[in-house]
């Protein structure tokens, strides 16, 4: 058995069919990797979906705020701009939570 008969893992060093490649790694060890990428990803997701569930908390409090004042007062004013940034920023994680849930279910 010569020097190029077989390989090792470089994350664990379990032996395995010789390889070129000095940072390969066995299936085991890519198979970790996935199920950490797989779980990060799901917490990620989750914290998106509470994310857009604090903004949409947020956005229908500055409503009743809003409901309370006269629309030509300066507070109301400020209020309307924050409003409208609430509400794009509910699109945007909403657009990305629809993008991220179709790629998870291909």
């Amino acid at each position: 058995m010569g020097m190029r008969d077989q390989s090792w893992c470089a994350s664990c060093g379990a032996g395995m069919l010789y390889t070129e490649d000095e940072n390969v790694t066995c299936y085991r060890c890519d198979q970790e990797e996935y199920n950490k990428i797989e779980t990060k990803s799901s917490k990620f997701l989750e914290y998106m979906k509470i994310h857009k569930v604090s903004l949409e908390q947020d956005l229908s409090e500055m409503s009743d705020k809003m409901d309370s004042l006269d629309p030509n007062c300066k507070e109301f004013g400020d209020l309307d701009f924050e409003y409208n940034n609430l509400s794009g920023q509910i699109i945007a994680t909403s657009h990305l939570l629809s993008v991220a849930e179709g790629i998870i279910k291909e």
